[in-house]
């Protein structure tokens, strides 16, 4: 008798079975993948908030004062389309191991940021992006398209990009402003010169009347949102010399170096009454799932759920206004 043909190799049926399997292996293995990697993210950003903390903690010890929002303002203010100003970026360069960057920029010795875009060496600086400003989960360009900086021209076609950041000074519970008429809801980045009175304006430690553990200083701002772009900030200053409180300017001025409260965290949309639908452009957001992360006043750095008690508007009274100002005198709660 004939012996039986032994089969050799899979059926159709038995391989596409194998396959079948392994797909659902994959489509259960990826979203953990995902999970990973973006908690590593995450977690860079909270070493890169740390570390903006220390250096601004690093600039107090040396200048006694906080950097403010920005420097060269026009006292008796100026030509929004001509005058740019350093930020406090710049000022803490050297205190986060930058320093032959702000020496080849010499901010304001002699050139005003304005004049500098136009001088090659110092623009290059100015457009290298620094790792430590940029949130890792963010997908925002290096060089910013969305503000600019003007080469003192008076012609905003000419505005020149530099480089992206993802992390913004806290200056108020409101609208991002100059103003110390209710000294309860500023925030510590102040500006700083208030064209107004004409006056210099700082804010120290000793002004942190809140506790610096109850007190954000610096939170991020994703560049692109829900479909809207908010177009993170700048690193190294700002075009002119606007707000939001009374300026009305969503596109110069401090909101390209500091955020405010105005409205929810992750907002980009239609905010309702007595809310400017643009108002999500000046305030706080990340692409990490349901909040954003703040660096606090003691170095301590902290994730702030967007469902965080919040209610934009009238006076300093939930969780989320009194983290924002440093000397409202309420206890912030749990968060």
């Amino acid at each position: 008798m004939n012996a039986p043909t032994q089969r050799k190799g899979f059926t159709l049926v038995e391989l596409l079975v194998v396959i079948a399997i392994i797909g659902v292996l994959i489509a259960l293995l990826l979203p953990a993948v995902q999970q990973a990697r973006e908690a590593a993210r995450r977690m860079q950003c909270t070493n890169n908030l740390k570390q903006l903390a220390l250096a601004l903690h690093n600039y107090h010890d040396t200048f006694g004062a906080f950097p403010a929002i920005s420097y060269d303002h026009e006292v008796n203010g100026g030509d929004e389309t001509r005058h740019s100003s350093w930020s406090w970026g710049t000022a803490i360069l050297p205190q986060i191991e930058q320093a032959s960057a702000y020496d080849i920029l010499e901010p304001s010795s002699p050139d005003r940021l304005h004049e500098a875009v136009n001088k090659a060496d110092k623009l290059r600086v100015l457009q290298t992006p620094i790792s430590a400003w940029r949130c890792p989960s963010d997908v925002g360009p290096e060089l910013n398209t969305h503000f600019g900086i003007n080469n003192g021209s008076g012609d905003q076609s000419q505005d020149v990009q530099i480089a992206t950041a993802n992390y913004l000074g806290v200056n108020h519970s409101g609208d991002i402003g100059r103003s110390t008429k209710n000294a309860a809801v500023n925030g510590i980045f102040v500006a700083g010169t208030n064209v107004e009175q004409n006056r210099r304006m700082v804010c120290r430690l000793r002004d942190v009347l809140d506790g610096t553990s109850n007190t954000a200083m610096v939170g991020e701002r994703a560049w692109m949102l829900g479909g809207v772009e908010l177009g993170a900030g700048m690193l190294y200053g700002h075009t002119g010399n606007e707000d939001i409180e009374r300026s009305h300017n969503y596109l110069d001025g401090f909101i390209s170096v500091v955020g405010a409260g105005k409205t929810h965290i992750n907002m980009n949309d239609v905010c309702g009454t007595g809310c400017d639908d643009r108002d999500g452009r000046q305030g706080f957001s990340s692409l990490h799932l349901g909040g954003s992360q703040f660096a606090f006043a003691d170095g301590s750095v902290h994730f702030l759920s967007e469902n965080i008690d919040d209610d934009f508007g009238g006076p300093v009274d939930t969780t989320y206004e009194r983290i924002l100002s440093c000397n409202d005198g309420q206890v912030i709660g749990n968060y």
